[in-house]
């Protein structure tokens, strides 16, 4: 991973940069001026209660929808206008809430899905039967191989991913958005829906992503032991304003947080 000399010095590089982000729905208003920055390399919590804007935000930030008012710099650009396929080309990938793969495809196929997306002309060339801008077999395979090591799933490649179990199903979201090669990966409730166990693993390979491949995550969640274990920062949303930002600990001790969301002392077993 380049890193600028002010990286180098210590003082952490901004990747992405949200800047009084404001979404109205008709009267509704869903964010309201949401400023927060995450550096490069960095694992940063969004949180709060159902309702809270997180969802919302997510889709602003990734180009699924425009913001009110406000701005989404990622890398030094301005991609508040979108679309997600722009955004995606430029290093900015998304999983979803629910699994959102292709389930009669195999695995490596729906991997392979997703490396078409940073690639220009290339679904194109598909559907038209031409052969430029196609990757070689050999790529491809080598491609897919690599993703499926980081995520440990070798052993499905073939699988169709219907049949996968829940918690692989997740897996392969994760697999899938890391084949469009991103710098800033943005993570929607990857947790939800799987036990203790997978739950743990998935904290393990997240950690790993961050630190073997330098790759910047934004997670929306609300298993709290995990953000709580996994994130360097948390920002902190009700009723679709910050109310808090800080590390875990600032976060674990804040009255009006607390008092908003978190709740009962016991809330990192929920």
């Amino acid at each position: 991973m380049t890193q600028s000399s002010s990286a180098s010095m210590g003082t952490p590089q901004v990747l992405l940069q949200v800047n009084g982000l404001t979404r109205n729905f008709g009267g509704l208003v869903a964010l309201h001026d949401v400023s927060f920055n995450v550096a490069r390399g960095e694992i940063v919590g969004l949180i709060g209660p159902n309702g809270a804007g997180k969802t919302t935000a997510f889709n602003v930030i990734s180009g699924t929808m425009p913001p009110s008012s406000g701005t989404v710099i990622f890398d030094s650009q301005d991609i508040s206008a979108g679309p997600p396929s722009k955004v995606v080309v430029k290093g900015l990938a998304r999983t979803f809430q629910s699994t959102s793969t292709y389930p009669e495809c195999s695995v490596a196929e729906n991997i392979y899905r997703g490396m078409l997306s940073r690639l220009k002309g290339t679904t194109v060339s598909r559907l038209t039967g031409r052969r430029t801008g196609l990757l070689p077999a050999q790529q491809v395979a080598s491609e897919i191989d690599e993703i499926l090591n980081q995520v440990d799933m070798q052993a499905w490649r073939d699988v169709p991913a219907g049949s996968l179990a829940y918690g692989l199903q997740k897996k392969l979201g994760i697999a899938v958005a890391l084949a469009s090669r991103p710098t800033l990966l943005l993570l929607d409730e990857p947790a939800a829906g799987l036990n203790h166990e997978e739950c743990n693993e998935l904290g393990r390979l997240l950690k790993h992503l961050q630190q073997q491949y330098g790759l910047t995550l934004l997670l929306v969640e609300h298993h709290m032991a995990l953000v709580m274990d996994l994130c360097e920062r948390i920002v902190v949303l009700v009723q679709g304003e910050k109310i808090a930002e800080g590390t875990p600990l600032q976060i674990r001790e804040n009255p009006a947080v607390i008092q908003a969301y978190l709740g009962a002392p016991d809330y990192a077993h929920a």
